[in-house]
């Protein structure tokens, strides 16, 4: 029997996913990523003092499936349960309303106004990668290929069967047997709608974006809280970007994380990065009412499909006879769970289809 061969778009939580799930059956899969790293908004910035996650803070399992995952990868140091001292305001709507999903908690960059707590603490367990965000997707990783730096363009149909890829430096990829898509809403439209009309949907879907910024201080923030959950309108999360070490409340520097609301970022979406850096810090020294330590470091980030705001309503969305399928977070709701899930259910949606 001659090897499947697949390309999956997107090296994040679904498509590593997708593409660990179709390895271990024996396909031969290739991972096209745009970016140099791995884990999409499981994302990490290395300093010369330590590292920020500037993407997803924590994520939660409700899910058999992505609670074994996570036990796994605590296992393998790679994960880490974090529970923060945690200060709760109101999300920008004045409303914290249930989550879509089995009202599971839900982490910034995903949907921090439905984060389930008590006191100051949160009642779910909340994980960590280990030592950093991006080290969650280690136990997705195996020997299949991965094409970091890989902006796909085009899916072309080369015959009824196969697939060539095209990306933007004129590289020709295939031909494929099947092709699973992880990219952010709004890129996978652009990807998919030219092949046919059954991904329209994907149109449909609402994604926030998130500007985020990362800030040293010379001296720790002189709080009682490690996270602060919509402390102004401004800012939907502020938190410690934890190092892990027993010694973190009196280390310096000392590194935050602030995330903007999802208005906010709309609002500011063009803003250049000084303008953004100067109005979060302001906004940040109104909600914690202390004076800000003097900067070791700041910059920032800007995400412009953070979080989904209105998700597909299904784990995934096939077409050309079930042999490219859309997937990620997005399909079914803002979590890191639900990309893992999306990421499974495709791939298995995949094999159906090419081996029964």
């Amino acid at each position: 029997m001659p090897q499947i061969k697949i390309a999956v778009i997107g090296a994040g939580m679904a498509g590593l996913k997708a593409a660990s799930t179709l390895h271990q059956v024996g396909m031969e899969v290739t991972v096209f990523e745009k970016s140099r790293g791995l884990g999409g908004r499981l994302a990490s910035r290395r300093t010369d003092f330590g590292h920020f996650n500037h993407g997803a803070q924590y994520v939660t399992a409700r899910n058999p499936g992505f609670d074994a995952y996570l036990q796994q990868a605590t296992e393998h140091k790679s994960a880490r349960n974090w529970r923060p001292n945690l200060h709760r305001g109101a999300p920008e709507n004045g409303i914290i309303t249930p989550a879509r999903d089995n009202a599971a908690p839900q982490t910034q960059l995903e949907q921090t106004a439905h984060t389930s707590t008590e006191g100051n603490l949160a009642i779910d367990h909340w994980f960590q990668g280990a030592p950093q965000m991006n080290k969650l997707i280690h136990p997705l990783l195996a020997s299949f290929d991965i094409k970091k730096q890989h902006r796909i363009t085009e899916i072309e149909p080369s015959g009824p069967r196969h697939f060539m890829l095209h990306d933007d430096l004129e590289g020709t990829f295939g031909p494929f047997d099947g092709v699973i898509v992880s990219s952010p809403a709004p890129q996978t439209y652009d990807l998919l709608h030219p092949l046919s009309a059954r991904f329209d949907p994907i149109a449909d879907v609402v994604m926030a974006p998130c500007w985020a910024v990362m800030v040293a201080f010379e001296q720790p923030l002189p709080t009682a809280f490690d996270a602060m959950l919509y402390p102004s309108p401004e800012i939907s999360w502020a938190a410690r970007s934890s190092q892990h070490d027993d010694a973190f409340h009196t280390r310096t520097p000392d590194p935050w994380v602030l995330h903007a609301t999802p208005q906010w970022s709309r609002d500011h979406l063009e803003d250049d990065k000084d303008q953004v850096i100067e109005k979060l810090l302001a906004a940040l020294r109104t909600a914690s009412g202390v004076k800000l330590p003097e900067l070791h470091s700041v910059n920032a980030h800007r995400w412009r499909y953070a979080r989904t705001e209105v998700p597909l309503g299904k784990s995934y969305l096939s077409g050309m006879n079930g042999r490219v399928i859309a997937a990620g977070d997005w399909c079914l709701g803002a979590r890191v769970e639900t990309a893992w899930r999306s990421g499974q259910t495709a791939a298995h949606a995949l094999m159906e289809t090419l081996i029964g």
